[in-house]
This record gives structure tokens, sequence and C-alpha cells, in this order.
């Protein structure tokens, strides 16, 4: 299987949108990764990152995370998204998680 690191965007079979790969290479090495979908025609949000300046555009929905099993799909690594970028989109994914006071 070919090695999947953060920050790829993938094309998997069975899936409509092409997903960016969140999850950090020592997860990945599993053959699973956590993966968020890119769609061309999303608003931007605050859970909605923008990817511009790629041969794909559109924005990164981080409330739709998803675990996708690699080694029981086809793929194809497409580009590698920017290292700010990803920090971007993991800060998002992230900030879900984050503690409120009451």
């Amino acid at each position: 299987m070919e090695k999947v690191e953060q920050g790829a965007l993938l094309q998997v079979s069975g899936l409509t949108h092409l997903m960016v790969v969140v999850s950090n290479n020592l997860f990945n090495q599993s053959g699973k990764v956590i993966a968020c979908p890119l769609l061309k025609n999303a608003e931007e949000g605050p859970l909605h990152i923008p990817l511009k300046g790629y041969p794909m555009e559109g924005c990164v929905l981080c409330e739709q995370v998803r675990f996708v099993d690699l080694s029981v799909r086809q793929f194809s690594i497409l580009t590698t998204v920017r290292y700010y970028d990803i920090m971007d989109i993991s800060d998002a994914v992230m900030g879900m998680f984050d503690y409120q006071s009451i």
C-alpha cells in the first residue's frame, strides 16, 4: 500500500468527494486515515476551510470528519496540501472538541 501522509488529497473509490487527510503520519501507518471532504461549491465559514491555488479548489468541510480504511479501498494521491492549509484544517477539526466554560 502506498504511504499516505497528513495533508494528502485523495480520490477514494466509493466516495463522491476528494478527501484531505487530517490524521498524523503515525496514525496513517495503520492503513486507516481520518479525512475531511473537499467540496467545490461550499461556502467558506469557521468549519469550511477554503483551498485555493490547487488544481482542485473548494472548501474542506471540517465538521464532516470520516474514518477511511484505505487497506480495503482503492485510492490515489492527487497532491499534498500546503503545511499552513493543513494547520488551518486541523485547528478547525480540533476546535470542535475544545472544552467550553459554562
